[in-house]
């Protein structure tokens, strides 16, 4: 068995490329403060970006932590603005180190169509958008619907999601950043009356308490975007009380292998 010492500088490197764009952002994950440019002759900048010249920024990411969590939150900007962009249908985003996007925007497009189809968005809707990342299910929704709301947990997801919505000229659309259990919770006890929710969470699935919220709405549309099909169904027997289960529809977002994510769509009993 390989163990893991924990020392060195150099911890891992991350490669983001926009799929239409093409533009790349390169992530290099340090165990320590040092710049690894600075330390090491051999890695100079100019001489990586006449190589690679689809590079549009360079970012250090300083995890010191003894975990298989990838990137932590600290990011140093070394070359660039520290984003990259990427086209979504007829949209652009904004993408950070730390921001959530799908790895297969091909089968993402087809994704969050059927996500949209199976809300049956309709112009005086209020839609709530939860686990946004960047904001892209939002975006995608916004001119079908009169206002959305995005909640997602990451800062740099929703500055991202901001920038989006401005960078597409959407102004119907507003981005609350919290954990959704409570965030989505302060939402409704402030009033706020969705009409139609999307949701899209992590592996893990919803937390307990979004359930019951989302029951106790008693909306007319919910639809539930899954990557993991075992949480799907830990949380559609409680939805089930609430909700009738008109379609589950898989795509194969993840080619290749036995992941595979999943369009879901309830309508009230």
């Amino acid at each position: 068995m390989m163990k893991i010492l924990g020392k060195g500088l150099l911890r891992n490197i991350m490669v983001r490329e926009g799929f239409k764009t093409h533009e790349i952002m390169l992530v290099v994950v340090q165990n320590g403060d040092k710049n690894v440019f600075e330390t090491n002759e051999n890695l100079e900048i100019d001489k990586i970006l006449k190589e690679f010249p689809n590079i549009r920024t360079i970012v250090i990411n300083i995890n010191t932590e003894k975990t298989n969590v990838v990137l932590s939150r600290k990011n140093i900007v070394i070359y660039g603005d520290g984003t990259i962009e990427d086209k979504l249908g007829n949209y652009v985003f904004k993408i950070s180190p730390n921001s959530f996007y799908q790895v297969n925007p091909v089968q993402t497009e087809k994704l969050y169509n059927l996500a949209i189809k199976g809300a049956k968005l309709k112009e005086d809707d209020i839609l709530c958008d939860l686990y946004c990342g960047i904001g892209t299910i939002g975006i995608f929704a916004s001119k079908y619907v009169k206002k959305v709301y995005g909640v997602e947990i990451v800062e740099e997801a929703i500055k991202n999601a901001k920038e989006n919505a401005k960078l597409n000229g959407v102004d119907n659309i507003e981005f609350i950043r919290g954990d959704v259990e409570i965030a989505f919770n302060k939402m409704l006890e402030k009033g706020v009356k969705p009409s139609v929710v999307i949701v899209d969470p992590p592996r893990k699935g919803l937390d307990s308490k979004t359930v019951k919220n989302l029951c106790d709405l008693k909306l007319d549309r919910l639809v539930y975007v899954s990557c993991n099909p075992a949480t799907l169904m830990r949380d559609l027997q409680i939805l089930e009380d609430a909700y009738k289960i008109e379609s589950i529809t898989p795509v194969d977002n993840f080619c290749y292998s036995s992941h595979v994510e999943c369009v879901c769509v309830m309508n009230l009993r």
